[in-house]
């Protein structure tokens, strides 16, 4: 009986061994089997850890990819978490979090997105070669440039200038440092020769019995700096004769130049300058000149510019002939008597604030032989004619232009020489034809005074009882 309860107590213990061991067991392949499935599940960054996108650019974030062993896991099984965000409008560095769990197993992995600018500026410069003057060393042209960015917009004022002796160089750089540098060609020209040239006119004019001022001549280089070499000058002048005398001019190297002295008697000849449109900007230059030589002239004027208006009264002071030309100066006074009158008395009510009184001659816009008139009405100059008469009123026309109206940019030069080569054939009463607005008529006029005052002229003002100069009537 004792041995039968001791087989059974061994017999017992040793199903509960068994079991014991097969739950091990199982625990055990269960442990190995889940460490195996572990250990075969990877996650990573679909386009990777690091990745540079260009600003502006659409980036879709395509996520992370889960795998048990080479097979792709399906998406909908993993849990995923993302944090951060990135901007492609702004240039920066941002950072995006995934947290990743499937089976039990989670991942933590982190991606760095640079957004970048590698797009170079656009650097615009006007000229690939400017010219600079080869005395002054001033640009002929001015150089312009721009400088656009994709990102930075316009940085125009952060172009950075280098100029050298042949070359300006310019350098744009943006934020992201990219950068363009353009280079301008300086071009000096061809070295100007020198100069042998006559101070003063080629011919000028001595009354008899008056001196003679002898103003020689210069020798410089391209530039007008003067070459010292001696010139020599031969030649005599009698003031005391009538005729005309020649001085020669040599020096070294050059061809020999003259200068032509006439000596006259003093001409039998009155100069009226006469000056229209204004006043405007350049006026004061004229009155100024006209001082300097102490000659009067007649300012027929109009209100084109309201601001110099007060020029009028300056001109009265100054012992001017103050005239009316137009208020407006435009072709529409024609249209009909009336038309022209109405401008006419609001310009002489303007003269009347300026100086105290009205004017009482005037000059037609175009003068009184202009064809333009005939578009606005037939006959209407001829009409206005009549009727200004009537009423006291005087008008005056011109016997010589000085050009400077004419169409295109008349230059000084020419205005000078204009006048200078046709006044002695004008008539003894020379009304001469100006445009005060005009700055190289401005420039042209002291020049002018100095050689009619050398020549002997003499300079009147016009009036209502002095000679008058009418041209032939066309409308």
């Amino acid at each position: 009986m004792r041995h039968k309860f001791a087989f059974d107590v061994f017999l017992k213990n040793k199903v509960l061994f068994l079991i014991l061991c097969t739950a091990l067991f199982l625990l055990i392949a269960l442990l190995s089997t889940f460490l195996i499935i572990r250990h075969n599940i990877s996650a990573y960054i679909i386009d990777g850890n690091y990745i540079e996108v260009k600003v502006f650019d659409k980036y879709e974030d395509p996520g992370v990819e889960v795998k048990f062993g080479k097979k792709e896991v399906n998406k909908s099984k993993i849990t995923l978490k993302k944090e951060g965000k990135v901007n492609t409008n702004i240039i920066g560095t941002y950072t995006l979090n995934y947290n990743v769990k499937y089976l039990m197993k989670s991942f933590n992995l982190t991606k760095t997105i640079k957004v970048i600018d590698d797009v170079e500026p656009e650097l615009t410069v006007n000229m690939d070669t400017v010219y600079k003057d080869y005395c002054t060393k001033k640009y002929q042209k001015e150089i312009s440039y721009t400088a656009l960015d994709n990102y930075d917009g316009d940085i125009t004022n952060k172009v950075e200038i280098n100029e050298e002796e042949d070359k300006i160089t310019y350098t744009i750089s943006d934020t992201s440092g990219n950068t363009v540098t353009k280079e301008v060609k300086i071009d000096y020209g061809s070295k100007p020769t020198n100069k042998f040239t006559l101070n003063g006119a080629a011919k000028t004019y001595v009354v008899v019995n008056t001196s003679y001022t002898e103003k020689g001549a210069s020798y410089t280089d391209g530039c007008g700096n003067k070459i010292n070499k001696e010139i020599k000058v031969t030649g005599e002048v009698d003031t005391t004769k009538n005729g005309e005398y020649t001085i020669t001019y040599e020096v070294d190297g050059e061809n020999p130049i003259t200068r032509t002295v006439v000596v006259r008697e003093r001409p039998h000849k009155t100069i009226y300058l006469t000056f229209d449109d204004g006043p405007g900007a350049n006026t004061r230059k004229v009155l100024d000149a006209l001082d300097k030589y102490n000659v009067k002239a007649t300012f027929f004027v109009t209100n084109q510019f309201p601001k110099y208006q007060y020029l009028i009264a300056e001109e009265y002071n100054k012992g001017h002939a103050v005239g009316v030309h137009t208020l407006t100066h435009k072709w529409n006074v024609y249209d009909s008597v009336d038309a022209y009158i109405s401008d006419f008395d609001a310009m002489n009510e303007i003269i009347k604030n300026q100086t105290g009184s009205y004017a009482k001659i005037f000059r037609f816009p175009g003068g009184s032989g202009n064809t333009v008139s005939r578009s606005h009405a037939t006959g209407v100059v001829t009409a206005i004619a009549e009727e200004m008469t009537n009423r006291g009123y005087v008008y005056f026309d011109w016997n010589m232009s000085s050009g400077d109206a004419a169409s295109g940019k008349v230059s000084t030069d020419k205005i000078i020489s204009n006048v200078l080569n046709h006044v002695d054939s004008c008539s003894a009463q020379c009304v001469i034809l100006f445009h005060d607005y005009k700055p190289t008529t401005a420039a042209a006029v002291e020049p002018i005074l100095k050689e009619l005052v050398a020549r002997g002229y003499e300079f009147g003002t016009l009036s209502e009882d002095g000679p008058i100069v009418h041209a032939k009537i066309k409308n």
